[in-house]
């Protein structure tokens, strides 16, 4: 039986990759995609109803089935005790929440190793994110294609990003150049960055901003080997 979800407002985002409930509970933005992404794979495995210790054991990482029904309670009502949340219900609303009830374009800045590798894993295995437009400085790259999107000169990113409609940026290059690059993005009217270079950016506070720093990644492995 379909289990209508009780109506709350969603939370809001912040740029700390954490979400505010409508009773002030802080939720973190990271565990809800996971939360979505067990689901999703459960609903095409063909699970119509799922327990929080399901929910759980599908996502591993250590999560609790404690943690889960804390923050979906947040959410609304998906279901009853004992039976499990109404996984196709839920979907829908961690869709809405995380904001991937809709399709996103993304600019790529920096089109080597790993702008390739990048655009390469979002095409292939993210269906809501699609490679909107590609910019890089090299000669040998500049007007040659990518899966139909021509790689455009970085130095001409002002005058080609505003008319394609890219929401979220991703800067995959030096940390020399990070900053400039970051804000020639916001300035063509991208909201969102996803920053792979070594350095912390400074921008208006309306924009959202992650930095992934690959050698700190590998260093907090690192000593646990160590």
């Amino acid at each position: 039986m379909k289990i209508a979800a009780r109506k709350r407002r969603s939370p809001k985002p912040s740029r700390n990759g954490e979400a505010r409930g409508p009773r002030g509970f802080v939720i973190s933005i990271p565990r809800l995609f996971l939360y979505h992404r067990g689901l999703e794979d459960a609903l095409h495995a063909g699970d119509k109803v799922l327990t929080s210790q399901e929910l759980a054991a599908r996502i591993g990482r250590g999560m609790s089935s404690t943690q889960i029904r804390k923050d979906l309670s947040q959410l609304g009502t998906f279901g009853r005790r004992g039976q499990g949340y109404d996984v196709v219900v839920l979907v829908k609303k961690l869709a809405r929440v995380l904001g991937l009830d809709r399709d996103w374009r993304i600019a790529i800045v920096g089109f080597g190793n790993l702008g390739h590798a990048l655009a390469t894993f979002l095409e292939y295995r993210e269906e809501k994110f699609h490679i909107g437009a590609i910019f890089d400085k090299d000669p040998a790259l500049v007007g040659t294609s990518w899966h139909g999107v021509t790689i455009s000169d970085e130095d001409d990113l002002d005058r080609v990003l505003p008319k394609l409609n890219c929401g979220i940026g991703i800067i995959a290059v030096p940390a020399s150049a990070a900053q400039r690059v970051a804000e020639r993005l916001v300035a063509a009217g991208v909201g969102a960055l996803l920053n792979f270079a070594p350095t912390n950016l400074e921008l208006a506070p309306a924009v959202a901003v992650r930095t992934i720093d690959l050698a700190s990644e590998l260093s907090i492995l690192t000593h646990h080997l160590s």
